[in-house]
């Protein structure tokens, strides 16, 4: 594990002991209400198609911010989530009534069968992965672990062409916000390329979506993050 990583996993590690935060906080959006965050949810997962009746993976999920709101939307879900943080997913455990959630790797599913659930997910994750080829890893092993004719979406992935303007905006919005760690570690930042590779490497269906074309209110990191739907064939 690089020095990076090992930041980021300490930094993960620390948020899981805060008590009393939303889901959405402890995962790491504070900036953003419980309506606001909400509202993106429901936004951004739409374009998924679902039923309401699926089973579904989260990839990085936490505390299980992202899929508790799914939940609230369609109850039928079936959930799981894998994350590096074991007092984030202890925080997961207490708030679900059911599903699995375990610690792992996002890189590396490998205890997890191919074409295990309907569909799978990863929000706000990408970021803290340490380089492409971790997030190569990361994309297929969840198109690995999908069903035929299910979606695999990552959001709020950070553009790499908008890399200056989101360290500006980054920089004046986390003013004020109190930093876990001294280090400070970088975002990864990914090219829509890197999306379009993947999906001719895996025969997949693609749609990628800027989150400025949402309707997200004052959240000011959608002027430069993006979401990636992968429809697996």
């Amino acid at each position: 594990m690089s020095n990076r990583d090992a930041v980021w996993k300490d930094i993960w590690a620390e948020k899981g002991l805060e008590q009393g935060v939303p889901l959405h906080h402890a995962d790491g959006y504070d900036l953003l209400s419980v309506d606001e965050w909400n509202r993106m949810i429901l936004q951004v997962s739409q374009p998924i198609g679902l039923r309401g009746d699926e089973s579904i993976l989260e990839s990085g999920c936490g505390a299980g911010a992202f899929l508790a709101s799914l939940l609230a939307i369609y109850p039928g879900l079936k959930v799981a989530g894998v994350d590096y943080s074991p007092s984030l997913l202890a925080i997961a455990r207490q708030n679900f009534k059911s599903g699995e959630f375990h610690v792992a790797d996002m890189t590396d599913l490998g205890f997890i069968a191919n074409d295990s659930y309907d569909h799978a997910v990863s929000f706000g994750t990408f970021i803290y992965l340490s380089s492409e080829e971790s997030a190569r890893r990361a994309v297929f092993e969840m198109l690995r672990v999908t069903k035929s004719g299910g979606i695999v979406y990552i959001g709020e992935v950070s553009d790499l062409a908008k890399r200056a303007e989101a360290e500006n905006i980054r920089r004046a919005s986390h003013e004020a916000v109190k930093k876990i760690s001294a280090a400070n570690p970088d975002h990864l930042y990914l090219p829509k390329s890197f999306f379009q590779n993947a999906a001719e490497m895996s025969g997949s269906g693609l749609k990628i979506i800027d989150h400025s074309e949402f309707d997200l209110g004052d959240y000011q990191a959608a002027r430069y993050r993006y979401s990636v739907y992968l429809s697996k064939r």
